[in-house]
């Protein structure tokens, strides 16, 4: 494996703490793909074969319904590893993973990785570790949608990405709106309409931009809290 994909790996927790001949033994037989926008890298149901870390690009997470309808659990940005709990009790994935532009993804073989994990008891620690992120960002994310309106949800989204630009700063969505809608549990036209009434506490939305006029109005009115949302060290001692 190249130099440049070990830098990468060693930038995740999960591989900080192996040593070189831990981590060449897990990925002696790792494979990288490359792939288009809206590329399916498994389906939801299926087995797990394969740890996936995203090395370039980004994926979505769905979950699907019997009838055809989807939404958005999740979306990954690099460098991270998506679905480790289906890796490790070798059971089926519950979301579908998707591209959401040209993406570059490291699979590694799933048995290998867990024959590894039975032997090494640091590995398995930093798994754990990695697993109780996981699952408090489940968490943050039930609260958030339960808890909050969708105006809220919105404007805390806004905080946590924007927290620390100046007022009067436009920013791009990292995402399409249609994306952003379903990430915050909501349809386009609500995600629309929330986006109307954060015209008057701070946020005034142009397209796929989004001008910041008075974000401590914007943090006002949604109010975020450290222990749902990430925030930014400015936000935090707002």
């Amino acid at each position: 494996m190249s130099s440049a994909r070990i830098t990468a790996l060693r930038r995740l927790e999960l591989f900080q703490s192996l040593p070189e001949s831990g981590l060449a033994r897990l990925t002696r037989n790792a494979v990288t793909l490359n792939l288009p926008r809206a590329a399916d890298l498994f389906g939801q149901g299926e087995e797990p074969e394969f740890l996936h870390v995203l090395l370039e690009g980004g994926v979505q997470l769905l979950g699907g319904a019997s009838d055809g309808r989807e939404t958005v659990v999740e979306v990954v940005r690099p460098v991270d590893c998506f679905i480790l709990a289906a890796v490790l009790s070798n059971e089926p994935y519950l979301m579908t993973a998707r591209t959401l532009e040209p993406t570059r993804v490291l699979l590694i073989p799933a048995t290998e990785l867990r024959q590894q994990l039975a032997e090494d008891p640091q590995l398995a620690l930093t798994l754990l570790a990695t697993l109780s992120k996981q699952y408090r960002d489940m968490v943050r994310n039930i609260k958030n949608l339960k808890l909050r309106s969708a105006v809220q949800r919105l404007g805390c989204y806004l905080v946590t990405e924007f927290g620390d630009a100046a007022a009067g700063t436009e920013v791009r969505l990292p995402v399409d709106k249609k994306l952003l809608a379903s990430h915050l549990g909501m349809t386009p036209e609500t995600l629309s309409r929330a986006f109307n009434a954060l015209r008057s506490h701070g946020a005034t939305v142009h397209g796929g931009s989004v001008t910041l006029t008075d974000p401590a109005a914007l943090r006002a009115l949604c109010q975020p809290d450290n222990l749902i949302d990430i925030l930014h060290p400015a936000d935090e001692a707002q």
